[in-house]
C-alpha cells in the first residue's frame, strides 16, 4: 500500500500523524518482544479490577501478587534456557523436593544439631547444578531426547527425596532466608524486587554473551549451528545445569519462606512454571523467548489465579482455566515449521 502525502484533498497516513514519543515507544516494544505480553496482562488486570469492583487494585493485593508471583518467575526463568535452546527440563518438580529435604537437614531445625547458615544456598545451587549437568550429559552424551532424560531424572530424585525425608515435614527455626523473602522495600515485595534484578541479569546475558547467541542458534537450527562451529554437547550441558543452579535457588528461597521443609514441595510446581513460560511467548519449539518473557508470564499466571480466587472460582475450574490458557499459549507461540508431520 503506497503512502500518501499531506496536501489538500490528500490522507496523511495515521502512524505518521501520531506523535514521535508514541512511535518510539510502539518501537521499542516491538524490539523487546513482550508486547503481546503486557497487552495480555493489561486484559486480565482490566477484566478482574471490574469483576471485583476495584477490589483487584487494591495496593494490598498488588502486593500479593507481586510476592506470589516472584518466585514462580525464578524458576520460569530457569526453565526457559533450555526450551529456547529447543529442549527442555522436565526435572524441575525432583530438584525442588530434594534441596528441600537438604535444607531440612542442614538448616537449624528441631529434630537435629546442623546449622550451615546462609552456606545453604551454594548447597542448594550446587545440588542443583549436579542434577542439572546430568540432565544435560543424558541429552548430549547419550542421545536421549531432553524430555525423557529430565522427567525421568525428576522422578529419580524424587524418590530419592522422599526416601531421604521419610515424608516428615520440619519446621526451619533459621528464618533470615524466610524473613528476606517475606521482606518489603517501600511498600514493595522484597523478593519480587530479587526476581526483577535476577531476570534482568540473565536476560542481559542471553543479549551480549556468546552463551545466549549460541543457545538461540542452538533453538534456530541445530544443524546449521553444529555447522557455524558451535559445540552442541557442550552448550546443552550448560544450559541444563545453568537451569539446574537457578531451580536450586528458587527452591531454597521457596522452601525457607514456607518455613517447612517437605519432600512433597516440588509436586505442584512443574505445571505452573511450563505455563509461565508458554504464556510468557517461549515458544517450545526453540528459538524464541527470553528470560524477559518467562518472568512476565508467572506474573500474568499470578494475576489471573489471584483474581479467579478473589470472584470465588472453584479451585477445579482455575486448573481448568490455566489448562485452556496453556494450550491457547502454546497454540500461538508454536513455530509449526519445526515440527514436520503432527504426531
Amino acid at each position: 500500500m503506497t503512502t500518501a502525502t499531506a496536501g489538500p484533498g490528500r490522507l496523511t497516513p495515521f502512524r505518521e500523524r501520531l506523535p514521535g514519543p508514541v512511535l518510539a515507544t510502539g518501537a521499542w516494544f516491538q524490539r523487546t518482544g513482550i508486547a503481546a505480553q503486557l497487552l495480555t496482562l493489561a486484559i486480565v488486570v482490566g477484566i478482574f479490577a471490574m469483576g471485583t469492583g476495584g477490589k483487584y487494585l487494591a495496593w494490598s493485593n498488588v502486593q500479593v501478587i507481586l510476592s506470589l508471583s516472584a518466585i514462580p518467575a525464578i524458576f520460569a526463568v530457569g526453565l526457559h534456557p533450555t526450551i529456547v535452546a529447543g529442549g527442555i527440563d522436565l526435572s524441575l518438580q525432583g530438584v525442588a523436593s530434594l534441596i528441600a529435604v537438604f535444607v531440612g537437614f542442614l538448616l537449624r531445625n528441631q529434630f537435629n544439631s546442623h546449622d550451615l547458615g546462609l552456606w545453604i544456598i551454594l548447597v542448594a545451587m550446587l545440588i542443583g547444578a549436579i542434577a542439572g549437568a546430568v540432565n544435560g550429559l543424558l541429552n548430549a552424551a547419550l542421545r536421549i531426547p531432553s524430555f525423557i532424560a529430565s522427567l525421568g531424572m525428576g522422578w529419580i530424585l524424587y524418590g530419592l527425596a522422599v526416601f531421604m525425608g521419610k515424608a516428615v515435614n520440619v519446621p526451619l527455626l533459621d528464618t533470615r532466608i524466610g524473613n528476606f523473602a517475606s521482606a518489603n522495600v517501600v511498600g514493595i515485595p522484597l523478593i519480587a524486587v530479587v526476581a526483577a534484578g535476577f531476570t534482568a541479569a540473565v536476560q542481559l546475558v542471553e543479549d551480549r554473551t556468546r552463551l545466549g547467541r549460541y543457545m538461540y542458534a542452538i533453538g534456530g537450527d541445530e544443524v546449521i549451528a553444529r555447522q557455524a562451529g558451535i559445540n552442541l554437547g557442550v552448550m546443552k550441558v550448560a544450559l541444563f545445569t545453568a537451569a539446574g543452579i537457578i531451580y536450586g535457588l528458587a527452591s531454597l528461597l521457596l522452601t525457607c519462606r514456607l518455613g517447612i521443609s517437605t519432600s512433597r514441595m516440588g509436586l505442584t510446581l512443574l505445571f505452573p512454571t511450563v505455563t509461565a513460560v508458554a504464556v510468557g511467548g517461549v515458544a517450545l519449539t526453540g528459538g524464541i523467548g527470553g528470560a524477559k518473557n518467562a518472568a512476565l508470564g508467572a506474573l500474568i499466571v499470578t494475576a489471573l489465579n489471584d483474581g479467579l480466587v478473589l470472584m470465588h472460582v472453584s479451585p477445579y475450574i482455575q486448573q481448568a482455566v490455566n489448562g485452556v490458557v496453556l494450550i491457547v499459549a502454546v497454540a500461538l507461540t508454536i513455530d509449526r515449521r519445526k515440527l514436520g508431520f503432527i504426531k
